[in-house]
């Protein structure tokens, strides 16, 4: 490895220590917060890469109209992520026991929803955290200056600016922990309610295309 990833790993660890003991909660809280982000994308699969969610329900809409009921469950079982793989147990669960579901749809989605939201109010609570312990940091690093301040008096700026640098630099790392956590999880939610919607709004058409073959 150069030199230059050498120093860059020296410069990186210098700065943790020069944060202080907060440092450290600092870090475990962007851990564990981009953790549960990483699992929760991970767990929403390829919808994550869809652009539009709705094409699935569409496509699916378009052939139970035409009565291709077949052709309409090997759609969405041929297409991988969480809205085809809902959908395609839900025109299953529709074709086998009809009177049954509601009932079904209702307790799934329920289930889902719990699913694809698993871990996600961690990550708010450590977005919340990060900058909250970055305060923590500015006033240790604020009262160990003036402690410096009360022995030496404001002839000894070395020992000063030991924490001074603590105060920022945890102020510094909490913002930055916390500020993609907050975007990227609202990133993260307004999927969520995406993928919601279209597996409540495919499981309507399926509702209504069970209810118009009963009738006829």
């Amino acid at each position: 490895m150069s030199d230059s990833f050498y120093l860059f790993i020296e410069s990186i660890w210098n700065t943790f220590v020069a944060g202080g003991v907060v440092m450290t909660p600092i870090l475990l809280t962007g851990v564990i917060g981009f953790y549960f982000l990483y699992s929760s994308w991970f767990r929403i699969g390829t919808d994550y890469f869809k652009n539009d969610l709705s094409k699935n329900v569409e496509r699916m809409r378009v052939l139970l109209e035409k009565g291709d009921v077949d052709q309409a469950e090997q759609f969405l079982k041929s297409n991988s992520g969480i809205v085809a793989r809902e959908l395609f147990l839900a025109l299953k669960k529709g074709k086998e026991n009809s009177a049954g579901f509601q009932d079904y749809i209702s307790i799934r989605l329920l289930q889902t929803s719990r699913y694809i939201e698993q871990g996600t109010h961690v990550i708010s609570m450590m977005a919340a955290a990060a900058p909250l312990l970055g305060l923590l940091g500015t006033v240790t690093g604020m009262v160990a200056t003036f402690d410096v301040i009360t022995l030496y008096g404001n002839q000894n700026p070395v020992l000063m600016a030991d924490g001074i640098s603590e105060a920022l630099i945890t102020t510094q790392s909490g913002l930055l922990i916390a500020f993609p956590l907050t975007l990227l999880k609202q990133r993260l939610d307004e999927r969520i309610d995406m993928i919601r919607d279209q597996i409540e709004l495919g499981a309507t058409i399926i509702f209504n295309f069970i209810e118009k073959r009963a009738e006829a």
